[in-house]
Formats: structure tokens, sequence, C-alpha cells
């Protein structure tokens, strides 16, 4: 699913060629001999897992009853039943439907909502269970920007997002206070805030006086550039861990496809993903201990760990039945979580234990 902190990206990489466009799918590369993660498949088909929490809390979207479309879901660890997201005055699901981009480990998850009749977009926080909270109405957001859209929330209870307003704006909210994040230097004007660790590490992207969006990341007031890969024309940074390493897509004009990266120590780092080069490829996610996760070029879900990718297919048991696609997400116990296909080619959220 491409969702809302891809979308720059891929305009950008629209305006060379069709870069960021899903590859096709295909058989994995090799079966796996010595499997190292113990493959759960999580909801029937139309799932879609988009990450998981310290405490093995996962969230993401699935057909739901009497919905028009797939809607958000919390499912706790431990448990079989999901918990699907309404939205504000909405209880039915009828009438809008809820986008999760993120949660904590408090089991909030933050988001968007649409409403089907108006198409009406409001920021949205699942405190821990289907009763929504239209956030961007409690702290008066729609005096900031219009459209707003919540992207990720730490452990802390900081919130993220952007708007539009003759550009985008980035914006945090903590408790009832909003502040508007600050653009490059020089004459930027657009600010997509997109992940936020609990030291209110900020990153995403931002444009400069050129309107080329790269990669950014925001603290204390401040902004600066991550940068990009030689000979790239946008990058943008998706995740950040504890010890402030991003992780993202970088998009080079030899190629016009997305390679995932790492962003480190002011160096970009090309991880080379599987696939890359012949397809996009993003990092989706890192943990505390530098393990990443992500979207391969082959269109297979990949592990980057100990200076190597690996196509996560080759590492689960064969006869699985599916093929591991995206992997969006990793706890601290190493545990990944993703979109899978199966042989009638419906898609299935996966979970994987590591084997130790």
């Amino acid at each position: 699913m491409t969702r809302i902190r891809l979308a720059a990206v891929a305009a950008a990489a629209a305006l060379a060629a069709p870069a960021l466009a899903a590859p096709a799918f295909a058989a994995p590369a090799h079966a796996a001999t010595t499997p190292r993660y113990k493959l759960t498949i999580v909801g029937g088909a139309g799932t879609e897992l988009f990450g998981i929490t310290k405490n093995g809390d996962v969230f993401g979207i699935a057909d739901e009853t009497g919905a028009r479309v797939q809607e958000g879901f919390l499912l706790a660890a431990g448990s079989t039943k999901m918990v699907f997201l309404g939205s504000p005055g909405d209880l039915a699901n009828a009438n809008s439907v809820s986008s999760p981009e993120a949660i904590n480990n408090s089991k909030a998850v933050v988001g968007t909502a649409t409403s089907f009749t108006t198409g009406n977009q409001a920021a949205v926080e699942w405190a821990g269970s289907a009763t929504p909270t239209d956030v961007g109405a409690r702290v008066g957001l729609q005096n900031l920007v219009a459209s707003p859209a919540l992207t990720s929330i730490n452990d802390n209870g900081l919130i993220i997002g952007f708007g539009s307003n003759r550009g985008d704006v980035g914006f945090t909210i903590s408790g009832n206070t909003v502040t508007r994040l600050p653009a490059l230097p020089g004459g930027g004007v657009d600010v997509e805030p997109i992940a936020v660790n609990d030291s209110g590490l900020i990153v995403g992207q931002a444009d400069s006086s050129t309107s080329v969006f790269q990669a950014a990341a925001w603290q204390n007031g401040t902004v600066k550039a991550l940068g990009m890969l030689p000979g790239s024309f946008t990058s943008e940074a998706l995740a950040v861990n504890s010890a402030g390493q991003a992780v993202g897509a970088d998009v080079e004009n030899a190629d016009t496809d997305a390679h995932a990266v790492l962003f480190a120590n002011g160096t970009v780092t090309d991880l080379n993903a599987p696939g890359t080069g012949a397809g996009d490829a993003v990092a989706h996610a890192i943990n505390d201990s530098g393990v990443i996760v992500g979207a391969g070029g082959n269109g297979h879900a990949f592990v980057y760990q100990s200076g190597q990718a690996a196509d996560l297919n080759g590492l689960i048991a064969p006869g699985s039945g599916v093929t591991l696609r995206n992997a969006e997400g990793i706890n601290n116990s190493g545990v990944i979580v993703g979109t899978a296909s199966n042989t009638a080619g419906q898609t299935v959220g996966f979970e994987l234990t590591p084997i130790v």
C-alpha cells in the first residue's frame, strides 16, 4: 500500500520516469534450508500490517464486515481479535474510512479519517481502542493547515504530521500545544515530518529553494538536511531509531529507481537491497539494534543486518504458500511485520519471529 509518507518521493520520481511503481509479483529467489524466522499469517485476505510495538501490538488495515473499503485495525499482542478503528461521528464506519499511520507502546494509533460524503480529512488519534478523537478539532489545527494528516506518535505522546497551507506545513502536537516545524533555510517551503523517536528527533523530507525534496531532520526547533546519494534528485527518511539512525528511500538519476538507504553520522548509505536498480527498493523501519527492513527492487521483503541485505523469503521454511512482499515494521525483539501475497494473488499480513 502506498501511503502518505511515500507520496512526495513518488511525485518527484514521476517527473523523470515511472519510479516507485509496484514491482510485478515474482516467485521467491530461493527456498530456505535453515529458517531463521518463524512465519505467522495474520488476518485473512486483504490484510496488511504496517507496524509493531515493543510489546508486540500490531496495526494495519483489513476487510471489515459492512465497510466499503479496508479499515484500520489494532491487534493487541496475544489477541486474535482485530479492534477496528472508527471515525469521528461515524461509529458504524459506513460513510468514512480510517487510515492508520503509526502506533506507540501505549497502543495509541494516529492517522486520518476521510469522509466518503464530503471528502473532508480529519487528523485522528485512536487511544488504544476503536474510539476516535479528532485531534485537529481539539487543538485548533484547522487554523494552521487544511487536510491535516498525522504521521507518527512517540512513546511520550508527541504527535507529528503535516497539512496544506501554500505548501506542506509540518507540525508537532504536545498535549494541546501545536508547534510549526521550520522549513529548510534558503527558501524552502514544504515540510513533511514522517517519523519521531522518543527523544523527539523527527525525520521526513523538505524541499529547498530549488523545490528539490530531500531527507530532513528536526529537533529542538532546528532543521537540517540529511542529504542523498551522489547523482540523486530526491530522498526521504521514513523511520528513525533511538540512536538517531534514519532509513528511507533515495531516487537516483541514472536508473530512476528508489534505493533503500540509511542516514547516519552525516552519511547516506545504499543498503543494496535485493533487486536494487531493477525496481524500487525502500527501507521502512529500523530497530534500536540497527536492523532494517523494507521492500526490495525484486518485489520481495528484505532485512538488513551486519552489513548485508537478505531476501526474507530465503529465511523462512519452504512451502509457506506465500511470498513476503513488503516488511513495514520491526521491534527491538527483532519481530518483523508486513504484507505477503498468497497463491491466489491476495494480500495477507505476516509476522516473523526470530528463531534462536
